[in-house]
């Protein structure tokens, strides 16, 4: 029963209308008149079940009652007009953990550490370090990860279950709502969302001697995310927690039965829920991400364990330091971090021994169809004998061996170029695309940041800018890389023009930088300066009405200084308004800004 994948009470059936009626409304926003047709038709459904004879037997017109109900409600109270922006945590929480930090003995790479884990945020990780554990396939330890949420109200549970013994329904509410508390500090993160309802509901069983099946567990936290945080429904950070979840759920114990049957060590554990954990995720990131850390599996394998037991230290040293009298601290504070500092250390130690060994980093050139879908049908697979319970069957149980101890060896050799076709780089003010054999240089350079082409497959033999701040950087570039063109995308002809010819720099003052990129993609970028919105706005308009083609897809990058970020998101709010058509799709320079856009860039319809 728990291996359905369909609900199995009418909850569930109402909240996995929601989930499609949600999905619908994700794929179908772009299509004009969409809202009005989507809520013609559950309309249509839901009366023709309520005035008509049953169509179908008893269990299943009850099912499909609820479920037109479901679609009925989300359409007419879901706001689906969400836009997703990061969630940073309160800011006085991230002042309170940097003071706390501070008081203790550790150096200011751990503080840095410590403050991530804690605040799940890869915002406060260095960029070298973020970029190894990216490669390593454990930045979820460092984002933020039901993983947190799940050791931070185990560990509240562990501790209330040895002071509540006979009433450990105190324990589980006060864990809950500490928990919601912790929920609340970090903004609602959406991995965090789904480990609470998880706990939520499972502790709410547990204390009204219920249970709940896998399926409606998921359905019914999917459904929560969907009705109240639309903009993080089928997000990256969604697809990633529930396709882990869903792997420990439905795929783990088929490999259980698989590996070693009848042991049941820690060891043997550890490593199946690290490999379902992996497999599940490993669609999402090639998709998205067009590359896939395949060390990760043994890394997260040896880390996660340690993770484990450094989390609730941590928690605990953190609070022991809140409560600490002000005259203590220079006494008591160094003994109090003891424990987390020596665990932090052998922390940092194995990740870079472990990370320096072989992270396995394979990044493809192209978007892997033949990946994806093999990793889905193995899933699906998996999922399918877990099921119908044909691990017994010997033939099925060696074909079953093979194929999943095979896969990632032969994805991980399959022959492919390492470099993407979109090299990005970004910095304060600036960022850069490197498409085919043209490297295009957007914002202004500063003469305390060298830039560098990057290593493509094509020789870059055309450089395009915008800024006069690049000047130099620009004429370094070309002599060092004997690069035959270099334009200018100048704003006002340049009194230096006939200078600059000598140079070899072409001026172009007919366009900005990014009209033309390719045939069905254009990009601009745009620094919040208020004389430009006209100027903008009209080469918006003028470049939508050139570009009627059916693939073609704009972007505008708002590069603002940091005082104009609001400003900033309100032209996504507002894009309407300002007459920007539906066909330019709006970013805004943050630490999340170059997800979308490579998905963007990298996809096989644009090359």
């Amino acid at each position: 029963m728990n291996a359905k994948l369909l609900p199995n009470s009418s909850f569930g059936w109402f909240c996995f209308g929601i989930c499609v009626t949600a999905s619908l409304f994700k794929f179908g926003t772009q299509i004009p008149g969409f809202y009005l047709l989507t809520f013609s038709l559950v309309t249509l459904s839901l009366s023709i079940i309520l005035v008509f004879p049953p169509l179908f037997p008893k269990t299943w017109e009850s099912r499909l009652l609820t479920f037109a109900i479901a679609s009925f409600v989300f359409v007419l109270f879901a706001d689906t007009g969400q836009i997703s922006l990061p969630r940073q945590p309160k800011p006085w929480f991230r002042l309170f953990l940097i003071d706390t930090c501070k008081q203790s003995p550790l150096s200011p790479l751990e503080q840095r550490i410590v403050i991530g884990l804690v605040t799940g945020s890869t915002k406060e990780i260095p960029k070298d370090f973020k970029e190894i554990a990216k490669e390593s396939g454990i930045l979820h330890l460092f984002a933020a990860s039901g993983l947190h949420l799940g050791i931070f109200i185990g560990s509240l549970q562990f501790f209330g279950n040895l002071i509540f013994t006979q009433k450990r329904w105190i324990s589980i509410l006060l864990s809950l709502a500490l928990g919601w508390y912790y929920l609340y500090l970090l903004n609602f993160p959406v991995s965090f969302v789904r480990a609470y309802c998880f706990a939520f509901f499972t502790l709410l069983s547990s204390i009204l001697y219920r249970k709940i099946a896998v399926s409606d567990l998921l359905i019914i936290s999917s459904a929560g995310i969907a009705f109240f945080l639309f903009s993080d429904f089928l997000s990256i950070g969604f697809l990633l927690s529930f396709g882990a979840v869903f792997g420990i759920f439905y795929l783990k114990p088929s490999l259980d039965q698989i590996l070693l049957p009848n042991s049941q060590s820690l060891f043997k554990e550890n490593f199946t829920l690290t490999f379902v954990c992996s497999l599940c995720s490993f669609p999402v990131l090639v998709y998205y991400f067009h590359s896939y850390s395949f060390g990760g599996i043994w890394i997260n394998y040896c880390l996660v364990p340690l993770a484990g037991i450094l989390l609730p230290c941590l928690y605990f040293t953190m609070f022991l330091q809140a409560f600490l009298p002000s005259g203590l601290e220079v006494l008591i504070s160094s003994w109090i971090w003891t424990p987390t500092s020596y665990l932090l250390s052998l922390f940092l130690k194995l990740f870079q021994s472990l990370s320096a060994q072989g992270r396995g980093y394979q990044i493809w050139q192209e978007f892997t169809e033949s990946f994806v879908i093999a990793s889905l049908l193995l899933i699906f697979f998996l999922w399918f004998v877990y099921r119908y319970n044909l691990c017994q069957k010997t033939m099925i149980k060696w074909a079953l061996s093979i194929l999943v101890f095979s896969f990632f060896p032969l994805v991980y050799f399959y022959p492919q170029s390492r470099s993407l076709p979109v090299p990005f780089q970004k910095g304060k003010g600036y960022f850069s695309l490197t498409i085919q054999n043209q490297f295009f240089l957007y914002g202004n350079c500063s003469p305390y940041k060298r830039l560098d082409l990057p290593t493509t497959k094509d020789k870059i033999n055309t450089i395009l800018f915008e800024s006069e701040s690049c000047l130099q950087t620009v004429l370094r570039l070309k002599k060092k890389h004997n690069v035959q063109n270099t334009i200018w995308y100048d704003k006002s002809s340049s009194p230096f023009q006939s200078v600059l010819e000598k140079e070899g720099i072409q001026i172009q003052t007919s366009s900005r930088l990014g009209d033309s990129i390719t045939s069905e993609r254009s990009i601009f970028r745009f620094d919040g300066n208020p004389k430009e919105i006209q100027s903008l706005l009209r080469t918006l308009h003028e470049t939508g009405r050139k570009n009627k083609k059916k693939n073609w897809k704009g972007i505008l990058v708002l590069d603002f200084p940091p005082w104009k970020k609001k400003e900033a998101k309100e032209w996504i709010t507002y894009q309407k308004l300002l007459g920007i058509s539906n066909a330019w799709e709006i970013f805004i320079v943050e630490d999340h800004f170059e997800i979308p856009l490579l998905h963007n860039l990298t996809n096989p319809n644009f090359l």
